[in-house]
C-alpha cells in the first residue's frame, strides 16, 4: 500500500480528496450531526477543507487524540488553536472537551487498505478497533464511514479477532457499500 500511495502524484491527492470530500458530504446530508473525524497525514485523503465546511454549517466536529494509550475525541470550537502532536498531525488540546459519546452519529475512519465489505487495516496500533468496540456498546447507532483513495481498496485483508469493520467505505467513485 505505501507504494501505491506514494505512486500518487500530490495533484492527483487532491483532486481525489475534493471529489471524495463531495461525496462524503452528499452521503451526510444536510443537517448538522455531531461527526468525529480526523486530520489527515500526508498520504491520507485530505479532510480539512470538509471539516471547516461542516463546523462552519454548525455540525459539532470531534478530533482524535491519544491520551494514555487509547484514542480519545475532543470536541473543537475551530482550527486555529489545533496543536500538532507526536506524528506530526494537528489535533485538540486538553482544553478541548471531552466528546460526549452517546451523542456522537458518524466516526470518519482512516485506514490504509480497505475491502468492498469492510474489513480496515490502519496503521498498526489497533486504537481505532479498540476505540470502536467501545463505541458501539456505548452508541449503537453510530455510523463508521472509512474514506480512502482508489488505489487502497483491496480484494482481501489479514483479519483477526479484534479488528472491527465499517458500515460504509467512501472513496471518489462514492459509497462502495450499502447498509
Amino acid at each position: 500500500m505505501k507504494e501505491r500511495l506514494a505512486r500518487m502524484s500530490e495533484k492527483d491527492r487532491d483532486m481525489e480528496s475534493r471529489v471524495l470530500s463531495k461525496e462524503l458530504k452528499r452521503f451526510l446530508g444536510d443537517e448538522p450531526k455531531t461527526i468525529a473525524a480526523y486530520m489527515a497525514l500526508s498520504d491520507e485523503p485530505h479532510t480539512t477543507p470538509l471539516l471547516q465546511e461542516l463546523l462552519q454549517e454548525g455540525w459539532i466536529i470531534a478530533l482524535p487524540v491519544m491520551e494514555n494509550n487509547a484514542l480519545v475525541f475532543r470536541t473543537i470550537r475551530s482550527f486555529e488553536n489545533l496543536k500538532k502532536g507526536d506524528i506530526g498531525v494537528l489535533e485538540p488540546t486538553q482544553n478541548d472537551p471531552e466528546t460526549d459519546r452517546t451523542s456522537i452519529d458518524t466516526v470518519i475512519i482512516p485506514g490504509r487498505a480497505f475491502t468492498r465489505d469492510g474489513k480496515r487495516i490502519g496503521r498498526g496500533n489497533g486504537g481505532y478497533d479498540k476505540w470502536i468496540a467501545s463505541q458501539r456498546s456505548i452508541n449503537p447507532k453510530t455510523q463508521y464511514i472509512g474514506i480512502c483513495f482508489e488505489c487502497q481498496i483491496v480484494h482481501d485483508l489479514p483479519w483477526e479477532a479484534h479488528d472491527e469493520k465499517v458500515g460504509q467505505i467512501i472513496t471518489s467513485r462514492g459509497s462502495l457499500m450499502k447498509t
